[in-house]
């Protein structure tokens, strides 16, 4: 083998350039010729005795001939990509045998020269591609007139999200050396630089509008259900940095407790099945009843006449809101984050929860007025216990302290100071305060605290923290526990935001410009369409398994090429995916997968 070094004129701007050839001699009846075996482009950066090395090291690695001396590193890493690239050309699929009467194919083989290299996980990838293709994301991406390549990033960008969930760097270096993605969709990672990986997700940024409610209606249509309630709330995650380049990024409160950084929010609606319907980047500090208006016009559900039921949680759930959607003809549910108009219980307490053993009853309320429930868990009301319990050691301990505080040499003993600093304790734990009565006993001039008292109010505490909660509604067909199991949906979206940070990489947020941040927050979504999919269809079929589970078992399959020198000095290749167990076969039946990743191919050199 040799390289070819050939001097080509550019007949557009009037310029040479150089393109590089493998190139094998080959005896002939027609005399010697020469068969060129791989193009290597045009920026082959090498002088002519690194050419003759890399030639000679590709030909060394394909025959599995030992060398004396190792190569440099990078005429190393160059030889090992162009073999595999090589193998894979040269490379027939092995069809299964037609009769089991036919010959077998036999080899004698030197067993001490057997090696399998290049692993790459195909398991996970697999699931997800199908999935993908079923849903026709090739179809929509090519009619948004995405080239090839840009198809083949796209899909590899989303996948890749639900897999190996980590920054774009990481995953660019995973697609290359770990993963088998790029075998599946036929696509060769080492030839495109990182700056394309980024700027897919711009590509992908700029359509989602359009990808939205392409694949709001394609599920709708691929698993027959149809939407009749929309779940929507907010979260946020924190950033890295100072994100000086991002207007979306604001200080707020942050769920994770991380005040110390800029944040920026995501709304989402998911429909009853668990499927996302429409999605927001929204800044860090704004306030959750302030979205629901424009996330409703975004949805395009203001003015149709069939509106899905809203569910909310109290953050959304002002007076204002409710008073909207009313105006609008929307029927809702909400947590209630106002007080009932009355206690009194209109109906007899009905068990809605059978694990948690949740009790539900209607209160009573004059005709016309928004229907509530009151709701009472055993689960929330041992929380709630231990919640309060330690609410009680906090506060009174740092009452202990503003006590101690007037006796120490530089304590705070003036009076006006010392109940300044108990209104900041009564804000502090003010889901407590309110159940203690506390007298600070001046002195006889009033300017300086002598002493400070306090009582628990009993009554008081009895009534705080009990595992109450009340729900809201102006749904009037439907009974107290069928309104408490259409709430508790509610649970799927929360369940959405805490696997989308968990397992999906949502936070931290390493970028700084807006548009790599909302599309950081996109993709992410984009990996969550397919996983539901997924959990939707084992769900169906009485698998109730979470995707991390199947995750980490589908990544245990595995594509691997095994080669071997025979009797008469030729290398056999075998490049071949490991065979599925038990616990495979079951995810492929449930979701009719085929269990098959590539086929057999066979290199003879």
């Amino acid at each position: 083998m040799f390289i070819r070094k050939t001097r080509i004129l550019n007949r557009k701007t009037q310029k040479y350039y150089y393109n590089f050839q493998l190139v094998e001699s080959l005896r002939t009846e027609r005399g010697p010729r020469q068969r060129i075996l791989l193009n290597l482009g045009t920026g082959l950066d090498l002088d002519q005795q690194e050419c003759k090395e890399l030639a000679n090291r590709i030909e060394n690695i394909i025959t599995g001939n030992q060398e004396f001396f190792s190569p440099s590193e990078k005429i190393e890493k160059l030889a090992q990509e162009y073999a595999k690239t090589l193998i894979k050309n040269l490379s027939t699929p092995v069809e299964k045998q037609k009769s089991t009467a036919a010959a077998p194919e036999i080899y004698k083989v030197n067993i001490n020269t057997f090696q399998q290299q290049e692993a790459r996980t195909v398991g996970a990838e697999h699931l997800l591609l199908h999935v993908a293709k079923e849903l026709k994301l090739h179809e929509l991406f090519s009619k948004l007139d995405f080239s090839d390549d840009e198809i083949a990033l796209a899909l590899s960008t989303i996948i890749s999200r639900a897999v190996f969930p980590a920054s774009e760097r990481a995953t660019f270096s995973w697609l290359q050396n770990q993963s088998g993605l790029g075998e599946l969709l036929d696509f060769n990672f080492q030839t495109v630089s990182l700056k394309r990986f980024y700027k897919i997700s711009d590509l992908l940024l700029k359509h989602k509008e359009v990808i939205e409610l392409y694949l709001e209606k394609r599920q709708r249509a691929l698993h027959g259900i149809a939407s009749t309630m929309i779940l929507y709330d907010l979260t946020n995650t924190y950033m890295e940095g100072q994100a000086k380049q991002n207007p979306k990024a604001k200080h707020g409160v942050s769920k994770e407790k991380r005040f110390d950084c800029p944040l920026v929010t995501l709304g989402l609606a998911v429909d009853e099945h668990g499927f996302p319907v429409k999605s927001k980047f929204l800044e860090g500090n704004v306030g959750e009843p302030k979205t629901l208006e424009n996330a409703l016009k975004e949805l395009g559900y203001k003015n149709e006449l069939l509106k899905p039921v809203l569910i909310l949680d109290a953050g959304i759930a002002s007076e204002e809101n409710l008073q909207w959607l009313r105006d609008n003809g929307f029927s809702y549910i909400v947590s209630a984050r106002q007080k009932p108009p009355s206690r009194e219980i209109a109906s007899e307490y009905m068990f809605a929860g059978s694990k948690d053993q949740v009790k539900v009853a209607n209160l009573a309320i004059k005709e016309g007025e928004d229907r509530w429930l009151i709701c009472h868990s055993q689960e929330k009301e041992s929380t709630a216990s231990q919640m309060k319990s330690l609410f009680q050691q906090r506060f009174e301990l740092d009452l202990a302290k503003l006590q101690e505080s007037l006796t120490k040499p530089r304590g705070r003993k003036k009076y006006d100071k010392v109940v300044e600093k108990l209104g900041r304790l009564k804000e502090k734990h003010k889901r407590i305060a309110h159940c203690y009565e506390i007298e600070i006993v001046p002195s006889i001039d009033k300017k300086i605290a002598i002493e400070i008292k306090w009582s628990v109010l009993e009554d008081k505490l009895n009534k705080t923290l009990i595992g109450e909660y009340f729900l809201r509604t102006n749904v009037q067909n439907k009974n107290a526990k069928e309104l408490w199991e259409i709430y508790n949906t509610l649970r799927t979206i929360e369940d959405a935001f805490r696997f989308m940070k968990s397992s999906l990489g949502l936070r931290p947020v390493y970028h700084q410009k807006e548009k790599r941040v909302d599309g950081h927050l996109w993709i992410t979504i984009l990996a969550y369409y397919l996983i539901q999919d997924i959990s939707y269809r084992l769900r169906k079929n009485g698998i109730k398994e979470q995707w991390q589970g199947i995750r980490t078992s589908m990544c245990s399959r595995i594509r691997v090429t095994s080669q071997f020198q025979t009797e008469d000095n030729q290398t056999v290749y075998i490049r071949a995916t490991t065979e599925p167990e038990w616990h495979h076969e079951q995810i492929y039946t449930a979701l009719n997968v085929p269990s098959k990743i590539l086929g057999r191919r066979k290199t003879i050199c």
